[in-house]
């Protein structure tokens, strides 16, 4: 638990320095304190409600008075140009802590919701395939899904074996952690050798991709269910690779590279007006985003809906140059988890960070069929702390690929 020792404004009153327990030291602006004022006027019981109005408050605020209460447990707050009659400020000191701003505390809170980078440096080369039971989810069925979840977070994917053959129980899967993400192709979509306008409904190889990255939001987590996989069939293995340990690699080796993918974007298009579901979708990215502490938070590659590039003159070759360098850092064998699907096999993965790719296959008078869905990954993460609280298991927030650090 935290505890304030002292408290000191500083002569411009535009600071209060708190001085923690543990002789921690942190500096609160005075719009900071008062805009998040806790107090039960400000900040009602109910979530997602906030009534404080900023406007009313004076362009420059200084802060009157400091003091702690309830033996260091809480810091209250007054103001120069307060609006409400008699208001005081109050925050509890977890909270604060919990919420100081230093360089320090910054980078140590990223760090530790980075569980992305964490990863990649404990397993190094090993492309070992994080592998589960579905009987593990019906025998304990909150630790067992929290089990895959939590696979799903730290490595980005995670293979359930013996998943029941039946149409549909994607969905079902899928709904177990959060509400079905609806795309071009419905809630659901069948992945089999038909006569179709889409490339995956052959049995030709899949480059390295994610899946519509044409959209404002791509999916966020892609389950894929092998309600059939015929042992006749060669060929047909998945292949998956993490585009953040390859931007990573990039980075470390061409960083002028790097830097080209995060500054020169790409255009995604998917155009069709004539097909049977006629579509018109088209999305400039940047390969690469880094956000405002230099940390990768989004990742977007798809060569099959790559368009033209719609950049400046000058760009276009090292673009293209920078864009072939990643091409080949993704194309090295030790980037990539390479296995065969059985018939009750359900992969999920996070399709924000995960590429995936299948090799061509010949069906030999069998059959490969393979059920999918999409979830986002607001609902992963947000099941994944909600559940771990349930179950006493402490995590932290974690970053998941959806632009945000935090």
């Amino acid at each position: 638990m935290a505890e304030i020792k002292s408290v000191q404004i500083s002569l411009d009153k535009n600071i209060c320095e708190v001085l923690w327990k543990d002789d921690h030291v942190s500096r609160f602006h005075a719009r900071w304190l008062r805009y998040n004022c806790k107090c039960t006027i400000c900040k009602p019981p109910f979530p997602n409600v906030y009534t404080v109005d900023v406007l009313q408050l004076p362009d420059t605020l200084k802060i009157d008075e400091a003091h702690t209460s309830n033996n260091g447990n809480k810091l209250c707050t007054k103001y120069d140009g307060e609006v409400l009659p008699d208001h005081e400020s109050r925050h509890e000191a977890d909270w604060l802590r919990a919420k100081c701003y230093c360089d320090g505390c910054l980078e140590t809170k990223i760090e530790q919701r980075d569980v992305i980078g964490r990863n990649m440096k404990n397993n190094g080369k090993r492309r070992d395939i994080p592998t589960m039971e579905y009987k593990e989810i019906v025998d304990d069925h909150d630790r067992g899904l929290f089990k895959m979840m939590n696979n799903l977070v730290e490595n980005g994917f995670c293979l359930v074996k013996k998943v029941p053959i039946e149409k549909g129980m994607v969905v079902k899967m899928a709904k177990k952690i959060g509400f079905i993400e609806p795309s071009a192709y419905g809630e659901m979509f069948d992945v089999f050798v038909k006569d179709s306008e889409n490339e995956a409904y052959t049995n030709h190889l899949l480059p390295f991709h994610q899946d519509q990255p044409t959209y404002e939001s791509a999916p966020g987590v892609q389950m894929l269910h092998a309600i059939r996989f015929d042992d006749c069939i060669t060929g047909g293995e998945s292949k998956l690779v993490d585009m953040f340990e390859a931007v990573e690699v990039l980075r470390s080796e061409l960083p002028h590279h790097f830097k080209t993918l995060t500054e020169v974007p790409v255009l995604y298009d998917t155009i069709d007006l004539n097909g049977s579901v006629p579509k018109f979708l088209e999305n400039q990215k940047y390969h690469i985003n880094i956000d405002y502490f230099g940390k990768i938070v989004e990742v977007n590659w798809q060569p099959g809906t790559n368009a033209a590039p719609q950049v400046r003159e000058g760009d276009v070759d090292r673009y293209y140059e920078a864009y072939r360098a990643l091409l080949r850092i993704i194309r090295r064998p030790e980037m990539q988890f390479r296995f065969k699907m059985d018939c009750g096999d359900l992969l999920a993965f996070n399709n924000r960070r995960m590429l995936h790719a299948r090799e061509s296959y010949n069906e030999n008078g069998g059959k490969r069929h393979l059920q999918g869905t999409y979830l986002k990954l607001e609902d992963l993460k947000s099941k994944y702390v909600t559940l771990a609280h349930q179950l006493n298991i402490l995590v932290v927030p974690p970053k998941v690929g959806n632009r945000s650090s935090f």
